[in-house]
């Protein structure tokens, strides 16, 4: 399946963007967000898109929808269960237009095993990290860079068929906490543990 534009949408809002200070965001920093976010937007699906009038419209119909979505998060902010909403709603809307521009994607130069896996990148790093921070341990600014990073490792060498570099990656993960870290801190078992389920999902879904 062609999920370019559910891929941008996912770059743009979680990808390279800390998705909880984007609910902070107002004035130039918000406008500057909404730019990103076109551009990111833009980047998996040009080549296809802005060569027919389908495309076009579907690309900016979806960008006018994430853009008013981005305003709407920093509306609700800081209330929960809506804030949950507009993200959802942001997914749901990415996906949809995603299918009805699917033959387009199909003649995409980049291929769509390519845009899975990148998919797969952006759930194990950032979509695990939107759980720690908004549902358990509910810690909105908490810093996830080695738990990142961590799982980015498990992803690339189980799906490269490196078992041998997985169990390392683990290894001197848990090493390094308890050298640097020290603090022992109970969602260190499970990032990891989620790393790998994600990246078994995904290697599934690659390579059936």
């Amino acid at each position: 399946m062609a999920l370019h534009l559910f891929l941008g949408h996912v770059v743009a809002d979680h990808a390279f963007t800390n998705n909880a200070k984007i609910r902070t965001y107002k004035g130039s920093k918000l406008f500057g967000h909404i730019l990103w976010s076109f551009f990111a937007i833009l980047a998996f699906t040009f080549d296809v898109f802005l060569y027919s009038k389908l495309g076009t419209a579907l690309l900016f119909g979806f960008f006018a929808i994430h853009a008013l979505l981005d305003v709407l998060r920093v509306k609700v902010y800081p209330r929960g269960t809506p804030l949950h909403l507009v993200e959802l709603a942001g997914l749901a809307s990415a996906f949809i237009f995603n299918v009805m521009g699917m033959n387009l994607l199909n003649r995409s130069y980049l291929s769509n095993e390519f845009v899975l896996y990148l998919l797969g990148m952006s759930a194990v790093s950032v979509g695990v990290t939107y759980f720690f921070r908004n549902f358990y341990p509910k810690d909105e600014f908490m810093s996830d860079i080695d738990g990142i990073s961590e799982r980015l490792a498990v992803f690339i060498f189980l799906l490269a068929s490196k078992p041998l570099f997985v169990f390392l990656s683990l290894v001197i993960a848990l090493f390094y906490r308890l050298i640097f870290v020290k603090k022992f801190d109970h969602t260190w078992w499970i990032s990891p543990a989620s790393g790998l389920l994600i990246s078994l999902a995904w290697r599934f879904m690659l390579y059936r």
